[in-house]
C-alpha cells in the first residue's frame, strides 16, 4: 500500500500537504484544470520528486529508503508525451530494463494491441502507438503486475483514438480488479474518469479539493466552477454514470 502522510511542496510548483492511502486493487483518476498540480502530484507519488514536507511510503517504508532496483519492480511511471527517437524495435523497448521473459513480453504486447507492430522500429510509430508501447514496457517492468504493485500514468489516453482509449481504460481497470494493482492516472477526459475509476481526486491550484467515488466528485455544478465551463449531465443507461456534456 502507498501512503501519503502530510506530503507536499512549498516551492513552485506548490502542492498543499496531502494525506491518503492507495490500496491494491483500486484505480484512482486525478483530474483538474491545466496547472492544477496533477503531474506534480504524480511525481510525488512516484518518488521521482521527494516531498519537502511529510513523507510518501510504500509498504510503510519511505520511498527514499527503497533500493532503486527493488522500487522499480514495484512502481512504474508512464510519463506523458514520450517520443522515442532511436531505432529499437517495439519488442526491444517493451523488454527494456525488465526481467520479463519472452512470454511476458508477448503478453504485454498483446494486452496493448501491439502484437502486429512487434518488429517495427520506434521512429516509425504514431504518437498513439508509442504511448501504448510505454504502457506495455511499464507492465513488463512490474513483471506483468503483481498484487500490490503501483502503476502511475500521466495522461495515458492523450494521443489515443476513442477505441484505443476505451481498450486502455478497460485494461487499467482489469489490472486493478483482477491483479490487485494500484493504478493512478492523470486524465483530462472526465467521462473516462467517471466510467472507469474507483475513486477520483479533483485538483485545483495545487490542492486536492475533492476526493471520493466518481459520482460524488464529478458533479456538473462543481466541475463548472472548477473548470470555468458550462456543463450538464446526460443520462445514458441504467447503472451507468451520467455523461458530462458541454452546454451550447
Amino acid at each position: 500500500m502507498l501512503t501519503l502522510e502530510g506530503s507536499g511542496f512549498t516551492t513552485v510548483p506548490a502542492l498543499a500537504p496531502l494525506s491518503d492511502a492507495l490500496a491494491p486493487g483500486e484505480l484512482v483518476a486525478i483530474v483538474g484544470p491545466n496547472g492544477a498540480g496533477k503531474s506534480t502530484l504524480l511525481g510525488l507519488l512516484s518518488g521521482f520528486r521527494p516531498p519537502e514536507q511529510g513523507r510518501v511510503c510504500l509498504d510503510a517504508r519511505p520511498l527514499a529508503d527503497w533500493l532503486p532496483e527493488a522500487l522499480a519492480r514495484r512502481r512504474a511511471l508512464v510519463a506523458q508525451q514520450v517520443r522515442p527517437s532511436f531505432d529499437w524495435t517495439v519488442r526491444e523497448l517493451v523488454a527494456l530494463g525488465s526481467e520479463a521473459g519472452p512470454a511476458q513480453v508477448a503478453e504485454s504486447l498483446a494486452e496493448l494491441d501491439l502484437t502486429a507492430l512487434t518488429e517495427r522500429t520506434l521512429t516509425g510509430l504514431s504518437g498513439g502507438e508509442a504511448q501504448r508501447c510505454m504502457v506495455a514496457r511499464a507492465l513488463c517492468q512490474l513483471d506483468g503486475g503483481d498484487p500490490g504493485s503501483l502503476l502511475l500514468l500521466d495522461e495515458p489516453t492523450s494521443a489515443l483514438d476513442i477505441g484505443q482509449q476505451q481498450r486502455l481504460m478497460r485494461l487499467l481497470r482489469r489490472l486493478a480488479d483482477q491483479r490487485g494493482l494500484a493504478v493512478v492516472c492523470v486524465l483530462h477526459d472526465l467521462n473516462l474518469a467517471a466510467r472507469y475509476a474507483h475513486r477520483v481526486w479533483l485538483m485545483q491550484q495545487g490542492r486536492r479539493i475533492a476526493a471520493g467515488p466518481p459520482g460524488e466528485v464529478l458533479g456538473a455544478g462543481r466541475l463548472a466552477r472548477v473548470f470555468g465551463a458550462e456543463l450538464h449531465e446526460a443520462r445514458v443507461a441504467d447503472g451507468e454514470p451520467p455523461a458530462l456534456v458541454l452546454a451550447r
